[in-house]
């Protein structure tokens, strides 16, 4: 029964382009997991279906929903009732598989740079163990199996997997090609090429160990040297993103609805708005302030996501570090906005009347 599902997803996964499934595929195995891509697609393309019906029928379900997107619908031309019924739907499923496939890629993300991040802290006393065990005598399949100790955690399970491979029968070369893909970590991968130059040209393997060990240690040391010298940028950031944007968007909006009630008292003609010319003739502001509303609204969604990517470039040399900050950066910046909005509507009361 299991195996006939993971025939059906993999099936349903087909539909995608191979380029599209390499790509996947390159993120599971850097995630650690150990499906195929077509399987993880087809999995994700039914469960994304079943949850657009849900959301289908709960669109049409609320009223006000409905009445929403007909309006929609009817605002361009009007149309009947069974297209209205295929918009919703259609809607419902890139709505539904695009927030999935966002979750998905999110959680991949994160997994595989938690996983670069084990790889790259423990690499120089692997590399260390193993010099010493090849000088003692051993091979390097063998020296690489004794220096993934329990301690290690998930890259001493993933090393000794694949060694176990090679003690099977598979070329040391290719076993370690595929242990360079279960890492997204650069470092990790020039180390084993590395590895491959010197047991092809017959070099001293162990002093190639140790002097990667040394240069991992140093740039390790550099990078935490380099985010410490940065902390008042990291805190620039965060204050122009959190509290300086949201204030003078709630600034600028306060001042756009006082434009709006003071026009409303202005009279649209007669002779003293005549004698003062079209060139100096006030107008109302174009946008009004509940479209400006919505504009500050997205905008400072986008300047904290940006500025919790550069957060996690700074911090820890990867932008997909930056976006466990962005729940807590976007929260500080609706309340300060939300605060400074109530301020400067408490302020302005006697001219909103």
């Amino acid at each position: 029964m299991a195996e006939t599902i993971d025939i059906l997803y993999e099936t349903v996964g087909r539909f995608l382009s191979r380029e599209q499934i390499r790509g996947i595929e390159k993120y599971l195995q850097n995630a650690g997991f150990n499906t195929t891509a077509e399987a993880f697609v087809g999995f994700s393309l039914i469960i994304g279906l079943l949850l657009s019906v849900l959301v289908f029928i709960v669109c049409w379900s609320v009223p006000e929903l409905y009445r929403f997107f007909s309006e929609i619908v009817g605002f361009f031309y009007p149309l009947p009732l069974w297209a209205i019924v295929l918009f919703l739907f259609a809607f419902s499923f890139v709505f539904t598989y695009g927030i999935m496939y966002t979750l998905a890629l999110v959680y991949l993300m994160f997994r595989s740079e938690a996983r670069k991040m084990v790889v790259e802290a423990i690499l120089p006393d692997f590399l260390s163990l193993m010099a010493a065990n090849v000088r003692s005598g051993m091979t390097i399949d063998q020296s690489m199996w004794y220096a993934a100790k329990p301690e290690f955690g998930i890259f001493s399970r993933e090393v000794r997997a694949i060694v176990k491979s090679s003690f099977s029968g598979e070329p040391f070369d290719k076993a370690l090609n595929r242990l360079a893909k279960r890492f997204n970590s650069r470092t990790f991968e020039r180390t084993l090429i590395l590895i491959k130059q010197a047991m092809a040209t017959g070099g001293e393997v162990a002093d190639v160990l140790e002097i990667t060990a040394e240069d991992a240690r140093e740039t390790a040391i550099q990078k935490k040297e380099i985010a410490s010298s940065l902390t008042v940028y990291e805190i620039f950031i965060v204050f122009a993103s959190s509290v300086g944007t949201p204030f003078l968007f709630s600034v600028a909006g306060k001042l756009i609805l006082v434009l709006e009630k003071a026009f409303t008292y202005i009279p649209s003609g007669g002779i003293a708005m005549e004698q003062m010319g079209n060139l100096v003739r006030p107008t109302a502001p174009i946008v009004t302030s509940l479209q400006f509303f919505y504009f500050s609204i997205s905008a400072i969604f986008i300047t904290t996501l940006f500025s919790s990517l550069i957060l996690g470039s700074i911090e820890k040399g990867s932008r997909i570090q930056g976006i466990k900050y962005f729940p807590f950066l976007l929260m500080l910046s609706y309340i300060i906005f939300w605060v400074a909005s109530s301020l400067l509507d408490a302020f302005f009361s006697g001219m909103l009347i």
